[in-house]
């Protein structure tokens, strides 16, 4: 399944070593303002060989729209976008063909499929998530014209043991990317950076967690049976390739639950955003759990790893959390509801 929503759709194509991967987004409606730069900019905030913190692949991952948009608005007709894969070097994974990763998906897709492409990961990497942000902009464009106070903004919140502090309401996107690890929290976000870089020297990585914000949402979005924006979600963000677990609520749920009924439910923000399987108007929180990068010892040792994912999976979460609104908010529009 390379196909991801209802309404408004993306299918994701292409390998990581082939000659580019692209994005072709179906159900977008026409008119709705979008401008190359700025797809460009959200491809900017998740390429490879933005800090030493990061994979040391460079590449400008510069897009082309081929269809869908005239004169600065979508077309209401399929988007297609590439982006060139420019710096590979496949020779690296040559003894890749007959040796297995632990912890990748070599094994499983050689079992599955009896052919596969070992330069990289093939489908099954990192890079394909690129796809995702092409797409998840485009949803974000989208979602400017219907709901013009949604924001969706992310941040890294934990690295190891190390766990920041949760911001406040109204925290921007250009304040998460003011440091490398992503993290807003300046008391932790340093020691985050440092334990990033022993690790990648010593070719070990590390997991952690993204929380993800969505501020401005309206009430009733989403279904309230097998269509429950919290059912969505999970299934958006668990395909990110290193996700390991997805929570809803409040970064103090865990404890919340422990608590007596009349305990838990005196406080409106224990529930996440999500009433009834529906946006309940409350700022939308989610817990993003990753497990440390597979790539390690003397794979990781030549530098072309990302040593902690979390930094450059920010805005793909973003894409994922757009994805899902944009399609809910055409879901809203076309199917039975009160005006």
């Amino acid at each position: 399944m390379n196909t991801f929503g209802t309404l408004f759709r993306l299918t994701t194509f292409g390998e990581s070593h082939g000659p580019a991967l692209g994005s072709i987004i179906d159900g977008c409606p026409a008119g709705v303002p979008l401008e190359t730069a700025r797809i460009q900019a959200a491809l900017d905030r998740r390429r490879p060989g933005q800090s030493t913190i990061t994979t040391a692949r460079s590449e400008p991952d510069q897009v082309e729209i081929l269809s869908g948009v005239f004169e600065g608005k979508t077309l209401g007709t399929p988007i297609a976008a590439i982006v060139r894969n420019t710096n590979q070097r496949s020779g690296d994974y040559d003894k890749l063909k007959a040796e297995d990763r632990p912890g990748h998906a070599d094994a499983v897709w050689r079992e599955r499929f009896k052919h596969r492409d070992h330069r990289g990961g093939g489908r099954t990497s990192g890079r394909e998530t690129l796809c995702r942000v092409i797409g998840g902009t485009i949803a974000e464009a989208y979602l400017e014209r219907q709901f013009p106070k949604v924001s969706t903004v992310a941040w890294v919140s934990q690295v190891g043991d190390l766990v920041s502090a949760v911001p406040e309401l109204g925290l921007t996107r250009a304040q998460v990317d003011a440091h490398p690890t992503r993290c807003p929290d300046p008391v932790v976000r340093e020691e985050m950076s440092r334990r990033i870089l022993v690790a990648k020297e010593a070719g070990d990585s590390l997991g952690g967690s993204i929380d993800v914000r969505v501020e401005g949402l309206p009430v009733g979005l989403g279904e309230p049976i097998f269509g429950k924006i919290k059912a969505l979600l999970a299934q958006a963000l668990g395909s990110v390739g290193a996700v390991t677990g997805v929570v809803w609520g409040p970064p103090d749920l865990l404890e919340r639950i422990a608590q007596p009924g009349l305990q838990f439910h005196a406080r409106k923000d224990t529930y996440g955003g999500i009433q009834g399987g529906l946006t309940n108007g409350e700022p939308l929180f989610l817990r993003v759990y990753f497990k440390p990068p597979a790539t390690l010892a003397d794979h990781a040792k030549g530098g072309r790893h990302d040593p902690c994912i979390m930094p450059r999976a920010v805005p793909v979460l973003e894409a994922m959390v757009s994805l899902v609104l944009a399609d809910l908010a055409l879901q809203y529009n076309a199917w039975p509801h009160s005006t």
